[in-house]
């Protein structure tokens, strides 16, 4: 698996994270748009989560986090491993883009204890 960023355009920032850090992206990219993320946001996701395959094109699962800004998150897991596939479409804001992904990289590389 590489490291590097697999979609980055002025709309969209992609790239794997590890599963166990799938609450703690919510809750981090929720917090850059002031959204309120909350229980029932996670027990939608969870349960979206379940079943996807990042391998087949319809296997995604789609979320919205809508505060000051709009964000779209596809997240689809990569079943026999331990990472999920993440893409976040988001308005074409360089410095909201560099944030997502500094977020999604330090949530590729490093176990979040929450």
């Amino acid at each position: 698996m590489s490291d590097s960023v697999e979609t980055s355009s002025p709309g969209s920032t992609g790239r794997w994270i590890l599963t166990a850090n799938v609450r703690a992206l919510i809750e981090s990219l929720a917090a850059l748009v002031d959204y309120e993320a909350d229980d029932w946001d996670w027990d939608a996701i969870e349960a979206g989560l379940s079943g996807t395959d990042a391998e087949d094109p319809q296997g995604w699962y789609s979320y919205p986090l809508v505060g000051t800004m709009a964000l779209r998150l596809e997240l689809a897991n990569d079943p026999g491993s331990i990472v999920t596939t993440v893409r976040v479409h988001h308005p074409p804001d360089r410095l909201l883009a560099a944030r997502i992904e500094t977020v999604m990289s330090m949530l590729a590389r490093y176990q979040v204890v929450a």
